[in-house]
């Protein structure tokens, strides 16, 4: 497979060494003794350690490894493999995860793709995060896929270099995946729906309303097709203290809401809720 890979110094491409990657002006990244290559400039971080914290991406991964959220990454599998079905057999594919976190929706897809059918035999996984706890995280997953830390702000991939790109439940730059997907790839985004999270919400807000639909729409307009829409919805309920802060650790919710409100969802050993999640598949004009 050709280079995907670009230099957020010069903006070449960057080709594997034995150590890492490196472009033709000799910049040069390792592999960390974990598995990933961090690809943020110093020069261009906004803090010290940008993203999630440890104690964030832990409470994510004890939460998405009990299974909750599998419907949801089945939904998404589905997805793929529906683009992936209109693919020519045996044609290369690449797949980014941009804002992959710990890594739990990309190592599925991988593992769901390998076992079924619409993988093709040469797909290249790709995970990107800002944080570098979460990408530690991510590669204990599956060391075999591209880990890498980087903004979604910034990219570090060629123009026009891949196939298909997921956004789930991160924050998303419409004109940076069309930069750097292919004419007529596609754009898989993953969001809350109406009543996501209801039963949680209506412990934190005195008025419950329900999400609005997702400014990417509008925003994906001039560079994206229309996109198709399918809902997951289903009841959850969670058991115990520690799977109920977990769940409000990978939400919003848990830097918005006063201390008051953070202490009557901590005394909670048991919480109904809803899951319910929208996802959008967009195609690149």
């Amino acid at each position: 497979m050709s280079s995907l890979l670009q230099c957020p110094v010069c903006r070449e491409p960057l080709l594997p060494t034995p150590s890492g990657y490196q472009c033709a002006a000799l910049h040069s990244f390792d592999v960390a003794r974990q598995g990933y290559v961090n690809l943020v400039l110093a020069q261009n971080k906004h803090s010290k350690e940008p993203g999630d914290d440890p104690e964030m991406v832990l409470s994510r991964r004890r939460f998405l490894d009990l299974g909750y959220y599998n419907p949801i990454s089945d939904g998404v599998n589905e997805a793929v493999a529906s683009v992936l079905a209109q693919v020519a057999l045996g044609s290369e594919c690449s797949v980014l995860d941009a804002g992959c976190g710990e890594g739990f929706y990309l190592a599925r897809l991988k593992e769901a793709l390998s076992r079924g059918r619409g993988a093709q035999p040469g797909m290249e996984y790709h995970g990107v995060d800002v944080s570098k706890f979460a990408v530690r995280q991510a590669t204990q997953r599956d060391r075999s896929l591209g880990w890498f830390v980087a903004s979604i702000n910034d990219l570090p991939y060629l123009d026009g270099s891949l196939d298909i790109v997921l956004n789930v439940f991160s924050p998303a730059n419409i004109p940076e995946f069309a930069r750097i997907l292919k004419q007529g790839g596609s754009l898989l985004f993953v969001s809350p729906g109406p009543r996501h999270l209801n039963g949680l919400r209506e412990i934190i807000y005195p008025v419950t309303r329900e999400h609005g639909a997702p400014a990417i729409t509008e925003k994906a307009d001039p560079l994206f097709a229309p996109a198709t829409v399918a809902r997951i919805t289903y009841p959850l309920a969670l058991e115990n203290n520690l799977e109920i802060m977990d769940l409000l650790a990978m939400t919003p919710y848990y830097w918005n809401i006063d201390r008051e409100t953070k202490g009557k969802v901590a005394a909670l050993n048991r919480l109904q809720l809803d899951v319910d999640v929208e996802i959008r598949l967009f195609r690149k004009k």
